[in-house]
């Protein structure tokens, strides 16, 4: 539940200084203000309109603006427990059931008939003083309890109370409208209604209680930053001024329209823009929690991605590697036993050799995925390990060239690049009996570059190669991190393979098309194929 203990760092800032909103209320005070000195002040200005029929659309309006701020308001209260939502429900639903009274008695049980301009009397005036005064009360106390928060409203107790008194004053305004003391003085023909002392007396309280439910929207708008608690405090202030021009100049129902039924109307266009900007907050809000849900089930799958990573190296070295081990033991006392056998001495020395073989990948593999699975370093930093251990274990020669701009990359990325630099590297020296492999990493416009480049052999990129997994792989591999992989490649010169990554890789790798992007660059005749 909200209270002064969860007050934001945002919200203690707005409490000592002037904010948008301080400045809103202070204009639209200065602007009511003003026009409240002119109608008492200024002689001419037109008071009221007899108009029935648009007092009878401004009670509708208000009427359906009421009745969806106080549906609105409950929902909030149910779904977010916040205790000034559910005070504002049962406000709004007082105010509701006046304005339906007033709708009721307007139209009558004839709707086509035709509207009189007539004052009826105070009966509805009682309606409507009753039931603000109880919809402001309802506002300051809930206001003062949310402020406090001392203890839990009871929903169904609030909402109870509230709907009965309005319904009360509703029903039996009109019948006890010649007991109770009268609020008009009897207007002369062509003159103005003025309202009595106790007339008088109600709208001042009615409109001081409203002030009062401003400041504390205002207070809870410091505390929380509820964009709804905004508006709704600039409309309290319209239906202050309201009840306070009501005052001086009152409006019967239904007939004359008054100023202070325009200001009531401001106030209904105030509530529909504080529902307007609350459905907007919480879109806002939606997708500010889908972007993160996203964010979070991307570094989930990277992380289970490096846990598996370190699974399988861990795997590999307790289990392959050791049986790669025995395997060469055996061999080794296999040739103790074999004697001088030729044949039988070339055929041991072709599986030791296939043995050595497998046990260096077996230790690349291992290597690159420990790397991979470290984020404790720069994506150069750790090809330039991996590349470093790979020259030691083969004795092969590899040249590292890295830009000094080359960004930050995503894990993903960084790992995927790395076993693609393995498996390139891994078929210079295993194919193409390459003396020298450069490696170069560079920064190329919001992606990375990464080329492996051999002075081998090299082979015809236009010639199929049914079994080679190792390209199939790096392609692959490209294709998971939004890449585009090129081959270039040409008999006796030697092989370049380039992969451009960009710096974050895709939240959700897309293979419908299989290898979206990746090239293949035909070497003699320099054609490019995209895979």
């Amino acid at each position: 539940m909200d209270g002064p203990d969860t007050m934001t760092d945002a919200g203690r800032s707005g409490t000592r200084g002037f904010d948008r909103l301080d400045t809103s209320l202070l204009a639209a005070l200065g602007v009511l203000t003003v026009v409240f000195g002119a109608i008492i002040t200024v002689p001419g200005i037109p008071e009221r309109v007899v108009a029935p029929s648009l007092d009878l659309a401004l009670d509708s309006i208000a009427l359906v603006v009421t009745s969806i701020v106080a549906t609105l308001a409950w929902i909030r209260y149910r779904e977010r427990q916040y205790p000034f939502a559910l005070y504002q429900a049962a406000a709004f639903l007082v105010l509701a059931i006046t304005y339906l009274r007033a709708v009721v008695d307007t139209v009558g049980v004839d709707p086509t008939a035709p509207l009189s301009s007539d004052e009826p009397g105070h009966e509805q005036l009682y309606v409507f003083i009753a039931g603000r005064l109880i919809a402001a009360g309802l506002l300051v106390v809930g206001g003062i309890a949310a402020l406090r928060s001392r203890h839990e409203p009871r929903p169904y107790r609030v909402i109870g109370i509230a709907t009965a008194l309005a319904v009360v004053v509703a029903v039996a305004a009109h019948p006890l409208a010649t007991s109770l003391p009268a609020l008009i003085h009897e207007s002369g023909a062509g003159s103005a209604a003025t309202l009595t002392p106790i007339g008088t007396a109600l709208q001042l309280i009615g409109a001081a209680l409203f002030l009062g439910a401003v400041m504390v929207c205002r207070r809870l708008w410091a505390r929380d930053r509820s964009i709804g608690d905004a508006f709704v405090s600039i409309g309290l202030l319209f239906a202050a001024f309201a009840l306070l021009i009501g005052a001086v100049t009152p409006g019967t129902h239904p007939g004359p329209v008054t100023v202070a039924d325009l200001l009531w109307f401001a106030f209904d266009v105030a509530l529909l823009l504080a529902v307007e900007a609350e459905a907007r907050g919480l879109l806002r809000a939606l997708r500010q929690a889908n972007s993160t849900l996203e964010r979070l089930h991307a570094a989930e799958v990277a992380r289970v991605g490096l846990e598996e990573r370190a699974r399988l190296s861990r795997e590999l070295h307790d289990g392959l590697t050791q049986d790669l081990w025995l395997a060469k033991l055996k061999v080794g006392r296999l040739a103790g036993i074999a004697g001088a056998d030729p044949n039988l001495k070339a055929l041991i020395d072709e599986a030791t050799s296939a043995l050595d073989q497998g046990l260096s990948e077996a230790h690349q593999a291992i290597m690159a995925m420990r790397i991979a699975s470290a984020a404790d370093g720069a994506f150069t930093q750790l090809l330039t390990r991996y590349t470093e251990d790979f020259e030691d274990r083969f004795g092969q020669r590899v040249q590292v060239e890295c830009d000094a701009d080359v960004p930050e990359l995503a894990v993903r990325s960084q790992a995927e690049l790395l076993r693609i630099a393995q498996e390139a590297m891994a078929n210079a020296h295993r194919h193409a009996e390459a003396k020298l492999i450069r490696v170069r990493v560079q920064a190329r416009d919001g992606a990375v570059a990464l080329t492996v480049e051999d002075d081998g052999r090299g082979f015809d990129v236009r010639e199929p190669r049914p079994g080679d997994f190792g390209l199939l792989a790096m392609r692959e591999r490209a294709a998971l991190i939004g890449g585009e992989l090129r081959i270039e490649s040409q008999v006796g010169v030697g092989t370049r393979v380039t992969v451009t990554a960009p710096i974050a890789p895709p939240a959700t790798p897309a293979l419908a098309n299989r290898w979206p992007g990746v090239v293949q660059a035909e070497s003699a005749a320099s054609t490019e194929v995209t895979a």
